[in-house]
Parts: C-alpha cells; structure tokens; sequence
C-alpha cells in the first residue's frame, strides 16, 4: 500500500462500508454490534490508521482549539502565577479530548480589535481570564456569537456570561472572623485593584464581617492596594507613620502582605510579634519563600479544569444558558497572626530584634 491509509483501505480490510468505519472511529460504536467493532479497530490498528484531524474538523464545522484569553490589563502571561495555574487545570481537561489552544493576549482597550483578533474563525469558543471592570472582553455580545466562560471575575448577571470562580465573599468573611476570634478588634485592610471584581467582594466581605460583629472600621486603616507587591509596601509606609495602628491587617492578596511583611522588616518590625498580617490566595511563590503566612488557599486548576469542562459542554450541546460556579476557599493558618490580646496594648511598633539576628515573619 502506498501512502497513508484511508477510511476505504480500512472498510476493505474490515468488509464493510466507509460509513461504519466512520462512525466507529468517531466513537459511535454503540450504532454496531460488538463484533463489528472489534473488526473495524482490528483493521485500523493493522493498518495504522490516523484519523485526519483537520479532515474532521472541517467536517464537524469546528477547529478543535480554545481560545484562552489573558484580559489587556493584566500583566504579561509569563508574570501571570493566576494564569499558569488556570491554564494547568484547562489543559489537564483539553487534552484527552484531542482539543487544542491558543492563547490570546490583546493590547488595546478597542473592543472591536480585540473581538476580531479573538473570533477570527481559528477557535470553538474562549476561557477569558479575569475581565476587569470596563473590560472589552465584557463585550463579547456586541461583536460574537462565540461560546465564553469567565474565570478569576464573578461577574454580575447583566453580562451573561458563565462564571467559575472563588467564593470571594465567603473566603474572606471566613478569615475575618477567623481574625476577630484570635482577639483581634484593631484590624486593618490593604485593598485588591479597584477595577477587580474580585477586590470588591474582598472589601464588601470585611466590611459585612466586621458589622456583624459590631467592630468599627477605620478607615484611615482601609489602604489601597493594587495586587502588587510594590503596593503592599506603599501601604505599610501610610500605615505605619499612623500613631495608633491595627494589631493585624488583612490583604486582599498574598502579594501585598509580602510587600507589606518586606517594608517590616526595612523597618525592623517583628512580624507577628508587633503587627500582624494575613493574605489571600495561598501563593506558592510566598511558600517556597518559607514565609509562614496565614491566608487563603483555593484551587486555581480546579478553576481551570471546570471551565473547560463548561466551554465544551457549550460548543457541543449549544447550551449557552449563563450559570455560575464558586468554589470554596480554605483557611491556611501559619504563624504570621498573634493572638490579638497579646498585640493590643500596641501603639506605634519599635524596632525590635529577633534571636535569629532579624526580625521574624
């Protein structure tokens, strides 16, 4: 036999019509009696038969890839720890399916441009990676038909759009009160980007727990962060030239309560003997750091893996019926929080000094 063998090569060796072989090889193999099966793979695996992907694809009016879309204002893919982990969870769900994906990283606000980049006939449908607030990804209705899912941004109804995420508001009321049963009362919050959704929720979350348990916020202790960790320490130098401080501040990420931690320890403030500080996302970079940081772990493939499973299921059955999916997070406890009674007669921190010649985080 010259060349590579065909579905009628196949047929011939099995003894029966290219429509079985098809139909076999495409996984509708309940249409035919076991023998019938057994024969056709028999003849294939023989043979050395590969389906031809493109061949089926065009057939099928699909091209097998999704679109993974990283929103223009976040940073670059490569500095993006979310969106490796997402994308871990995406990928573990794609592959035994013989899907493929692109990823996709505009660089303009103009939702047009972005739109025509994204659905230019090259994939089935998009996971978009935390569309910001005035995002042009939140305009897909106005420039595609294609199937979406959002992750990383629990996005209000209006929009229509599919939404797995973290249980934002529940996380961190559960860390807050976690806080307030430590003893702590004086609690200070360094707040996530203002066009996160996700920064919102934290906030709201706070606020709601701290009234629940009739404690005030102040809020020259409410400091704006921006997810960075260039933010975190812009926080701790407002904070800390304050006379009377929080005995624990909460940040709405990891990143900022290590930048925070960093600006202690210029300052030599031992971390959690003067202040405490907890974060939010259980950062594996913080970990591998060994800084025993309290925080809040949730499970960002999870996050990846339910979205694929929800775009496909989308592509497949057309169901485009918008639902929401919140996963749990979980509550780290390490030892960057002390007790609160043992912090409360604290007013302004001086420097102290570890045994270890340093200040202890």
């Amino acid at each position: 036999m010259r060349g590579k063998p065909t579905l009628r090569d196949v047929a011939a060796r099995a003894g029966c019509s290219i429509t079985t072989v098809s139909n076999i090889l495409q996984g509708r193999s309940h249409l035919y009696r076991e023998d019938m099966v057994e024969q056709v793979l028999r003849a294939g695996h023989e043979l050395g038969y590969r389906p031809n992907s493109v061949a089926r694809s065009l057939a099928r009016r699909r091209t097998a890839t999704i679109g993974v879309v990283l929103d223009p204002q976040h940073a670059r893919l490569t500095h993006n720890l979310y969106a490796h982990d997402v994308l871990d969870g995406i990928l573990a769900f794609l592959e035994p399916r013989d899907y493929d994906i692109r990823l996709i990283t505009p660089r303009t606000n103009d939702p047009a441009a972005v739109w025509r980049r994204i659905d230019n006939g090259s994939i089935d449908g998009a996971v978009l990676i935390a569309p910001v607030m005035g995002s042009p990804l939140l305009e897909w209705r106005c420039y595609s038909r294609l199937p979406v899912v959002a992750v990383g941004s629990t996005l209000p109804d209006e929009y229509g759009v599919s939404c797995i995420d973290i249980d934002n508001e529940t996380a961190m009321a559960t860390l807050t009160e976690w806080v307030i049963q430590q003893g702590h009362r004086a609690i200070g919050f360094i707040k996530g980007h203002p066009l996160h959704w996700s920064a919102h929720q934290r906030e709201r979350a706070f606020r709601r727990t701290m009234a629940l348990y009739n404690l005030p916020v102040r809020e020259e202790w409410m400091l704006q962060g921006d997810y960075s960790p260039e933010s975190g320490v812009r926080a701790a130098e407002q904070l800390l030239r304050q006379s009377e401080l929080p005995t624990v501040v909460l940040a709405a990420n990891d990143d900022m309560a290590m930048g925070f931690l960093q600006h202690c320890r210029t300052l030599e403030i031992a971390v959690p003997d003067r202040i405490s500080v907890a974060g939010f996302d259980d950062s594996v970079w913080v970990q591998r750091m060994g800084i025993p940081l309290t925080t809040i772990h949730h499970d960002r493939y999870q996050v990846g893996y339910l979205a694929a499973q929800r775009l496909l299921h989308q592509i497949e059955t057309g169901d485009a019926h918008p639902q929401r999916t919140l996963i749990n997070g979980v509550l780290v406890v390490r030892q960057s929080v002390a007790m609160g009674y043992a912090l409360a007669s604290a007013t302004t921190p001086q420097p102290t000094y570890s045994t270890e010649g340093g200040s202890r985080s």
